[in-house]
């Protein structure tokens, strides 16, 4: 395939509100036990990097944190407003934190768009000594009766397959949260942790559709063919799935502490 949209991470902000709707959030008992795992303590300020609409930032406000977020597309900082937290808008490599030192340092689903070593150093200069850091992802399988028709519609709309989604790769996968904890390690934080919470949900075919339009690699698809493919993708679940599928996630969050 010879056309591909140009892409950028603030690309997810065209589709803010199919993102807030349907976009997995975080649960509670993920954050809980990290942060358990770490030491406990109060509720205290927080850092929400990427923010995006708020998904990892409200759960951390609901358990007590006063929560800040950053977030360099402004139409997903409007969400994020909208849905109660203080939003700076921003992108973390040029944001100053203008003196302030954090508590807590978290990230929803964006660490891996950050740049390697600047993000783990900077995230240690935001936080008070002892404060946490914890970067949660969300991984998703579908659990279809049959797979064979969805695999011959990507096959037949998208013959050379779907493009990179972020840096060239096709997609972020649970094997490179190693990598992630063994550069906090080389920044000096220490406690390094990972929890696994599974759980899962139903979606109807038009929010599985809309749930794949906000997905990274179907956005770097020009429109007319990402509307085609999902059109498609539409019916072949109408007809197999009886309009409904199971998702299932595991969520994985890396916690670590910084040295006094």
């Amino acid at each position: 395939m010879k056309d591909r949209t140009v892409w950028s991470p603030t690309s997810f902000g065209a589709r803010a509100h199919d993102y807030d709707r349907l976009r997995p959030g975080y649960p509670a008992e993920a954050v809980t036990e990290t942060l358990a795992a770490l030491g406990g303590g109060p509720p205290g300020t927080a850092l929400d990097i990427g923010c995006g609409t708020g998904k990892l930032g409200v759960t951390l406000a609901a358990l007590g944190h006063a929560v800040t977020g950053l977030e360099p597309d402004a139409r997903m900082a409007a969400v994020a407003s909208a849905n109660g937290l203080a939003v700076e808008v921003g992108a973390f490599e040029t944001w100053e934190p203008g003196g302030r030192r954090f508590d807590l340092v978290a990230c929803g689903q964006a660490w891996h768009w950050l740049h390697s070593g600047e993000r783990s150093a900077k995230t240690a200069r935001c936080l008070r000594p002892g404060g946490r850091i914890l970067l949660a992802w969300n991984f998703g399988t579908y659990a279809l009766r049959d797979s064979t028709c969805l695999n011959r519609v990507y096959a037949s709309v998208l013959p050379d397959g779907l493009p990179p989604g972020r840096g060239g790769r096709t997609s972020l996968s649970e094997s490179d949260l190693d990598a992630y904890a063994q550069e906090l390690r080389s920044h000096g934080f220490r406690c390094v942790t990972r929890t696994v919470v599974a759980w899962q949900t139903r979606l109807a075919t038009d929010e599985f559709c809309g749930l794949l339009g906000t997905d990274s690699r179907h956005l770097a698809l020009p429109s007319p063919l990402r509307h085609r493919l999902l059109r498609e993708v539409a019916s072949c679940l109408d007809a197999g799935e009886g309009g409904e599928v199971r998702v299932e996630y595991r969520c994985l969050v890396v916690g670590a502490s910084k040295g006094a």
